[in-house]
């Protein structure tokens, strides 16, 4: 009788066959132009994961008073232990991500954001911008996708999720480790180092980067 080999559920960029589980840079641009065709509602969606590489569930949770104009968001981290060790009851988790100033003027034009959040006490102020259920988003982001001919095991949600920490590891001025870890809602920069593992395009283009200064 052969014995079941369980693997660790830890985070990984490829699968077991080796295949990408991340956009790369030319995808994350498809993806941004496709979303173009969806509602301004359901663009903005896909913007937010794309630019604060956030959860669905936790981009699902966001109403007017989470965004600051200076140029954050704040995230309610969902993926914590709500129990300690002790089993008692820990209070929610927060994180404040920086953003541009285009995504916020964006949120403004679409949600009416000044509005509502000099209405702070109204039932609307306090309404998620997106009333969908998790598979309507799931759905979304891999209708987006399809569209923008992104095929294979990279081409979901947790795909563009690992696309962000990608980019800002890769960029010409990567993000450190800590802050990564931070903005991604990483309880340990363990779980953040996975991205320095990256291999093709952007793994090149740091070893270019370095050439060029040395």
């Amino acid at each position: 009788m052969s014995q079941k080999i369980e693997t660790a559920p830890e985070m990984r960029l490829y699968s077991a066959t080796g295949e990408r589980l991340y956009l790369n840079k030319d995808e994350r641009a498809r993806f941004l132009l496709s979303a173009n065709d969806e509602s301004p509602i359901d663009r903005m969606f896909c913007q937010v994961l794309h630019d604060t590489g956030c959860r669905p569930s936790e981009a699902l949770a966001l109403f007017a008073d989470r965004v600051q104009f200076e140029g954050t968001i704040t995230f309610r981290t969902l993926k914590k232990r709500t129990h300690d060790g002790r089993g008692r009851v820990k209070l929610p988790q927060y994180r404040a991500v920086p953003v541009s100033l285009r995504l916020i003027e964006n949120l403004d034009l679409v949600f009416g954001l000044r509005r509502l959040q000099r209405q702070k006490d109204s039932l609307a102020a306090q309404m998620p911008f997106w009333p969908m259920s998790r598979t309507t988003a799931y759905r979304l982001v891999k209708r987006v996708m399809a569209r923008a001919d992104i095929e294979g095991k990279q081409a979901t949600a947790k795909g563009l999720r690992h696309a962000f920490g990608v980019a800002m590891i890769t960029a010409a001025k990567p993000v450190p480790i800590h802050l990564l870890a931070k903005a991604m809602g990483h309880s340990s920069t363990k779980t953040t180092e996975v991205y320095l593992s990256v291999i093709g395009e952007e793994e090149r283009s740091i070893f270019l980067d370095a050439w060029e200064l040395s």
